[in-house]
């Protein structure tokens, strides 16, 4: 495997604004300014893991997916062309807002964008939040986790795991309104438990949910309060999840995207683990609330 890490993420939006009030005030990142009016969101010593660059519309464009050198760059790039999947090349401009050696994207069956990457440029200034959280578990382990749609879950799972090569955690598959959903999780070459799921789900913004995780349970508990009393809305209440053991929180981001903040994932030895299938999501918690009125933006419980 060759994929080391999910190292940024990349939205498109016409509110950067937004954007900057919700990931220093909400989230607790550091903002600056980025190439051609983007916008940078900052969690450890690299100049950005999340940049939102300008645009008309709101989206998610891609992951951006590090592997450790040029030598393994060419050599994905090399077995991708190989296997006639279509290369998309870096240009001035993309180098220039990725602050990256190189890049190159793919699309998968449903059009989800991958860039594979090597060699972040950083000015490995120090973190400092904008209101006071620590840090962010981040480090070999990668900004979180992004869930991306996958309508033709199969081909989008064939192309994850054969293609780019990650490596499959585990598999869940469970009832959601009448009808069943699954999800296939999968790791880089480092512990996090999943970087990557894909769901059987439309997601017309491109992103199912976005996850950070922070070092302490506090750090959870005072992000859910900021959440609440930035009348944001929750969409999943606290729990813990089967799989990683994390313990988490969904809410929805003022431009749309459900986030998940989360604490103590599990850091696996892949030499030891076993791939399994749940139809259980979480331990407990993690109740649906979104149409709840007592969870309503600005409501309380």
């Amino acid at each position: 495997m060759s994929i080391r890490e999910l190292g940024y993420a990349i939205f498109a939006s016409p509110a950067l604004s937004q954007w900057q009030a919700f990931g220093e005030q909400i989230l607790g990142m550091a903002s600056s300014e980025g190439p051609d009016g983007s916008l940078y969101l900052k969690m450890d010593e690299r100049d950005y893991r999340l940049v939102i660059v300008p645009a008309a519309e709101e989206r998610f464009v891609a992951g951006g997916w590090e592997v450790p050198n040029k030598a393994a760059f060419d050599a994905l790039k090399s077995k991708l062309l190989g296997e006639g999947v279509e290369i998309l090349p870096s240009d001035e401009a993309g180098l220039r807002l990725r602050r990256v050696q190189d890049y190159f994207a793919v699309k998968d069956p449903d059009g989800n964008r991958y860039e594979i990457y090597w060699g972040p440029i950083s000015g490995f200034k120090p973190f400092i939040s904008s209101i006071g959280l620590s840090s962010f578990v981040t480090g070999g382990l990668g900004l979180g986790h992004i869930v991306l749609p996958a309508l033709d879950i199969e081909g989008g799972y064939q192309f994850a795991t054969d293609k780019l090569g990650l490596g499959l955690s585990d598999i869940l598959t469970m009832d959601f309104g009448g009808n069943e959903v699954k999800l296939y999780f999968a790791h880089c070459d480092n512990g996090r438990q999943h970087s990557l799921a894909l769901a059987r789900l439309p997601a017309p913004s491109g992103l199912v949910h976005m996850m950070i995780e922070v070092p302490t349970l506090k750090d959870v508990g005072m992000a859910l309060d900021r959440v609440e009393k930035a009348g944001l809305q929750l969409v999943m209440t606290l729990g813990q999840h089967v799989n990683d053991d994390c313990v988490s929180f969904y809410f929805q981001s003022p431009t749309g995207y459900m986030v998940e903040i989360g604490w103590e994932g599990v850091v696996k030895d892949w030499s030891r683990h076993s791939v399994f299938e749940t139809t259980l999501p979480s331990h407990w918690g993690h109740k649906f609330v979104l149409n709840d009125p007592r969870y309503q933006a600005g409501g309380g419980e």
